[in-house]
């Protein structure tokens, strides 16, 4: 069984207009996506801004109210308020946000904003939580000292590794990281991937990882969804992604990736451009007359892309 199971998800918002206010069309932000998140694994949910994949992120974690489909925990149906409350999820699922400062309120102390979790979830008395604040602290390498000051205090690596310490505060079993390092500067942005990835060990937590940077993806997840336009393109894992793409939006963020080596960044420029180009030519061929993706197609095991049939063949002899 998934630690989380999505299926058939939408999340549709309805565009009023008129004197009286009436429903003409709806934005499909999410249009009917499936993905399973086993536990104590990373799932790369990929796509530029305005994809969807933020939106789902906040669905999952109960910030974004959804249209139609399910999201199970451990089997459990939690679109339902009364079954959240049964299974504990609120405290079993936690996010860490894009914009850390935005995120942590600059008017709370730092033993404050960690604590407000566990006020929600746990009793415990004035010292065992400063007790537990500290301990928090040190897991994600930050002074005591912290302890009273301010978010704006910090730098942007510093103010996320607080937002991650507040995320695990409650020992959760799953964190939606929405674009967590993508405001950051590079060399802080491995630190705070590492850092990730030691918390995941030490304390078997799931990530549902949300992106529009598959370089940084690559480092991090095991399976990997691209979304665009609300709807899925490309499931597979890591080795189906990166060394076999099929579909032409998955290829086009690919070829985004930007090159480390010197000696092959006029390589990759040139390839950059040509999958642009492909990318202006055959786009349509991928996207129905609304200009969505096809339902996914099963190509392999592990590998499913939203593509016509006959084209599936056509990339496969």
């Amino acid at each position: 069984m998934s630690l989380v199971e999505i299926k058939d998800l939408k999340v549709h918002y309805p565009i009023r207009s008129g004197f009286l206010n009436r429903v003409t069309d709806k934005v499909k932000a999410v249009d009917g996506i499936n993905l399973n998140i086993e536990a104590g694994e990373t799932y790369g949910l990929v796509g530029e801004s305005g994809s969807g994949k933020s939106t789902t992120g906040k669905s999952v974690v109960g910030l974004e109210k959804i249209t139609s489909g399910s999201i199970k925990y451990k089997g459990v149906d939690i679109t339902n308020v009364s079954a959240r409350r049964n299974v504990n999820y609120n405290q079993s699922v936690q996010m860490i946000f894009q914009d850390s400062l935005s995120s942590l309120n600059p008017r709370k102390r730092v033993l404050d904003i960690i604590a407000e979790p566990l006020r929600n979830f746990q009793h415990l008395s004035t010292e065992e939580e400063k007790i537990r604040v500290l301990q928090l602290l040190e897991i994600v390498g930050l002074s005591p000292e912290s302890l009273y000051k301010y978010p704006h205090q910090f730098s942007g690596g510093q103010r996320q590794r607080i937002g991650i310490a507040r995320a695990v505060a409650t020992n959760p079993e799953l964190i939606i990281a929405d674009e967590p390092v993508s405001a950051l500067d590079l060399s802080v942005q491995a630190q705070v991937l590492n850092f990730m990835k030691k918390i995941q060990r030490e304390f078997g937590i799931s990530y549902l990882f949300i992106s529009h940077d598959l370089g940084v993806v690559r480092h991090m997840c095991q399976n990997i969804a691209i979304m665009n336009k609300g709807r899925l393109v490309e499931v597979g894992t890591r080795e189906d992604i990166y060394d076999n793409p099929l579909h032409i939006y998955t290829k086009r963020l690919l070829a985004a990736i930007p090159e480390v080596d010197v000696s092959k960044r006029q390589e990759r420029q040139q390839q950059r451009k040509q999958i642009e180009k492909m990318y202006n030519e055959q786009a349509d061929q991928y996207y129905d007359e609304e200009g969505l993706a096809y339902p996914l197609v099963q190509v392999s095991p592990t590998h499913f892309v939203a593509l016509p049939k006959e084209q599936i063949i056509d990339q496969l002899k």
